[in-house]
């Protein structure tokens, strides 16, 4: 009985932040079917791919604000004391977003260290110089969200996520119908609209949150120090940073392999539409955290992790195995034949991807619950490692067989990403602290 209840506490906790999750994670797609309306749409999805995946290894830091802030947000005192940490943190990144966006700098990075055609790194250009305030949008809406969550209100952080999402559509369409900027351009504006637009929702949400529950609460407890907030908050953002290192390293694999502008294209869109049929795990880090605080029994939470990494996998099965497929990539997704098939071959090849997930989301808030945020990060060290190692021992086995095949570039990225997945799991499943159950 008492375990029928716990699963009952999950979904609920789970829900409302996995059709955040859900919503949020629809970005890519929604954003890749406009950029392939746009001419050129290799080139394009490709440029839009490298400028989000360096956005995205900037912004890194700023990804577990919404884990910090739950675990630390207790009243007035510490709330503010995060909020300067936040600022902090935000400011820096943009600057350093500025400093690669508009000069040489980022020569450097995309076309000597990823090694990328000229096409691909020219269609980034101006798509990061126009993600200028990303970071700094993401890791503000990342903290209130965390408020949010904390105080029970993650029914809230599904709404601005739908609102999000209804804004980026809506963006999407005028853009096309202007048809006046290069697509991967036009991407980095999609995505920017919707970001800016759930950062000011989320604002409005947390305020009577904040005013009625956070700020009359003075603790009694140590004020929350800077230093302490750092402590705690650099192994997640280590983390962060880790995980999405995974997309440059890839497609620096992939731009080493037959058919670069095509293989870095449909690695957008097979991690981009993964992204969605994952999102259901992702959400179990966030839950795990809520749910130690409320003394749920990690019995029961990977009793409940089991179903939701089934029913991930049997989702994915039945959109790649079937003709929904196609429908999917050629209808819904308007990718011309040379990329569809591609794509609709690195989503079979990723199966197992959804169960990883999960589970590897579980494992990291349970170490988070326990403060024991230093093991999460070596957990990403080892799954960065593996991956990298696939990777570099996938393009040497490619070149040794001569592979001419976009699908065996794919195939390299895809193998190496799962493998590493699956060490990270082993990794932190090592040595688990023991806690009551």
């Amino acid at each position: 009985m008492k375990t029928r209840v716990q699963g009952s506490v999950l979904f609920w906790l789970w829900l409302p932040l996995s059709l955040s999750f859900t919503l949020m994670m629809l970005e890519s797609p929604v954003t890749n079917a406009a950029l392939a309306r746009f001419a050129e749409p290799s080139v394009q999805i490709a440029g839009f791919g490298v400028a989000l995946g360096l956005s995205l290894l900037i912004e890194s830091p700023v990804i577990m604000l919404l884990a910090t802030a739950i675990a630390l947000v207790q009243g007035r005192e510490s709330f503010f004391a995060v909020l300067r940490f936040v600022l902090t943190l935000i400011v820096s990144l943009t600057l350093l977003t500025a400093l690669i966006a508009f000069t040489p700098l980022y020569d450097g990075i995309a076309l000597r260290l990823l090694g990328l055609p000229v096409r691909v790194a020219e269609a980034g250009r101006g798509a990061m110089q126009a993600m200028l305030l990303w970071t700094a949008a993401i890791g503000w809406r990342r903290f209130l969200q965390g408020v949010l969550v904390r105080y029970g209100k993650a029914q809230l952080v599904t709404w601005g996520t739908a609102i999000r999402l209804a804004t980026i559509t809506a963006v999407a369409v005028a853009l096309l119908w202007w048809n006046g900027l290069p697509g991967a351009v036009a991407g980095a504006w999609i995505v920017m609209a919707g970001v800016l637009v759930e950062a000011a929702v989320a604002t409005l949400f947390a305020l009577p949150v904040l005013r009625k529950r956070v700020l009359p609460h003075h603790e009694a407890t140590p004020p929350l120090t800077q230093r302490a907030i750092w402590r705690f908050h650099l192994p997640l953002a280590g983390t962060t940073l880790l995980t999405l290192l995974v997309h440059p390293l890839t497609a620096a694999a992939l731009a080493r392999l037959p058919q670069p502008e095509l293989a870095i294209a449909a690695w957008q869109v097979v991690f981009g539409s993964l992204l969605a049929v994952r999102s259901w795990g992702f959400a179990l880090q966030e839950v795990s955290v809520a749910a130690r605080q409320q003394g749920i029994a990690e019995r029961a939470l990977y009793a409940f992790t089991g179903k939701v990494a089934l029913g991930t996998t049997l989702a994915l099965a039945l959109l790649v195995f079937t003709p929904l497929a196609g429908l999917f990539t050629e209808r819904l997704l308007a990718l011309k034949a040379e990329l569809a098939s591609p794509v609709v071959f690195g989503l079979q090849m990723c199966l197992l991807l959804p169960a990883l997930t999960a589970y590897g989301s579980t494992l990291r808030g349970l170490r988070i619950a326990a403060k024991q945020t230093t093991v999460v990060y070596w957990g990403m060290a080892v799954n960065l490692l593996v991956n990298a190692l696939g990777l570099a021992g996938g393009v040497a086995l490619a070149w040794a067989l001569d592979a001419q095949s976009v699908q065996a570039s794919l195939l390299v990225g895809v193998a190496a990403f799962q493998l590493a997945a699956l060490a990270e799991i082993v990794y932190l499943r090592r040595g688990r602290a023991p806690t009551a159950s």
